[in-house]
């Protein structure tokens, strides 16, 4: 079942072979390609992030048909790869999920712009972002700054916030910290996977 799951897995946000195994620190896509033809299983340490990634328990990743189970994650509006841009609160559309931890602590926004186009998060794109008020170094993040939204990849220095994008023609988003005393500045949460839309 697993060479089964990881495959449908895989090709659900749109991920080929080689970006899996880059994502994994592995240097070839041969090593999925073992997978999904059922020659080779990962190591335990490498079931726990793929589990981490498509949210799912490692027992149903490895003896459960995922792509019998579905759950609906709400669309809920646009943030923008590029320039700040309101993030409507609207329920715009649904997404298919398999995931046994659907909750409304998941949810999708629709990319505009491609301040983000390096790491493969491009527009019309939609990012699965978990709710959350904090965010580690180098996390991607959905950021609003005066009632506006961004995703950016998150640093913290010297006391500021730094939003940095991935591509050269965008500039750094430098936030100090009196703007993020004074809540002007709050995030919204970390981006978990990107499901590429053509």
């Amino acid at each position: 079942m697993f060479k089964k799951n990881i495959r449908y897995l895989r090709r659900k946000i749109g991920l080929s072979q080689q970006e899996l195994a880059d994502a994994l620190g592995y240097k070839s896509f041969t090593t999925i390609q073992k997978w999904e033809d059922g020659t080779s299983t990962p190591p335990y340490d490498i079931l726990e992030k793929l589990a981490d990634r498509y949210l799912v328990k490692i027992n149903d990743l490895m003896h459960t048909d995922l792509s019998k189970k579905i759950d609906k994650i709400p669309v809920l509006g646009t943030v923008r790869g590029g320039k700040p841009l309101f993030a409507e609160q609207n329920v715009l559309d649904y997404e298919d999920v398999n995931n046994e931890k659907v909750s409304d602590e998941y949810f999708y926004l629709e990319v505009i712009g491609d301040s983000m186009k390096d790491a493969r998060i491009m527009p019309g794109d939609r990012i699965y972002v978990h709710k959350q008020d904090y965010l580690d170094n180098n996390d991607i993040g959905v950021v609003m700054i005066d009632n506006e939204a961004t995703v950016k990849y998150i640093n913290y220095r010297n006391g500021k916030l730094i939003l940095s994008p991935a591509n050269d023609d965008y500039q750094q988003i430098i936030i100090d910290e009196d703007m993020i005393n004074d809540e002007r500045v709050k995030i919204i949460g970390k981006v978990i996977h990107n499901k590429i839309r053509f």
